[in-house]
């Protein structure tokens, strides 16, 4: 509906220090066992060893800057052997009454990054109430997931990740 490209250097230089450092963790504790030719220290240009099982996070470190998203009330993020996801959820920094949400994507295998910042107009800040979880869908739900959402001020609806659009209910 109304989505926005936002892919400025600094933007991405800042995700790309937060994704390195989000996925320091993401391999196999002996490195004879890792998938050969992953390099776990960068994680660039390799698939990752483990998966992020998608999840909500009440309580996340946006990979926004404040400027952007503010406030950040919840996010949802899955990360795959190729890709990472992360969908931040709030306002509008400086305009309250604008839900927002910033879609983060990283893929491991390009090395590329993208945000997309989604505006839900008149709704408030937005939080996502129910979205695909676990292992299982880490991979599907980056591409095609559907998360539900309600705003502050009784907007309900549904944001796609197949396009990056939403569907409004309410309000």
């Amino acid at each position: 509906m109304m989505a926005r490209r936002a892919t400025r250097a600094w933007t991405v230089a800042v995700l790309a220090a937060f994704t390195t450092a989000a996925f320091a963790g993401c391999g196999s504790e002996d490195p004879a066992e890792s998938e050969a030719g992953t390099d776990r220290a960068a994680g660039i240009g390799k698939r990752m060893t483990a998966v992020v099982p998608a999840q909500i996070d009440p309580r996340p470190h946006a990979f926004v800057s404040l400027d952007v998203l503010r406030p950040v009330t919840n996010a949802w993020r899955a990360g795959s052997h190729e890709r990472f996801t992360e969908v931040d959820a709030g306002a509008v920094a400086g305009d309250r009454a604008r839900g927002a949400f910033a879609i983060f994507r990283h893929d491991f295998l390009a090395f590329t990054q993208d945000v997309t910042i989604v505006k839900v107009p008149g709704s408030g800040p937005v939080r996502i109430t129910e979205a695909p979880t676990g292992a299982r869908v880490s991979e599907s739900a980056q591409r095609d997931g559907k998360l539900e959402f309600a705003g502050a001020r009784g907007v309900r609806g549904t944001l796609d990740l197949s396009d990056d659009t939403i569907s409004r209910q309410g309000g």
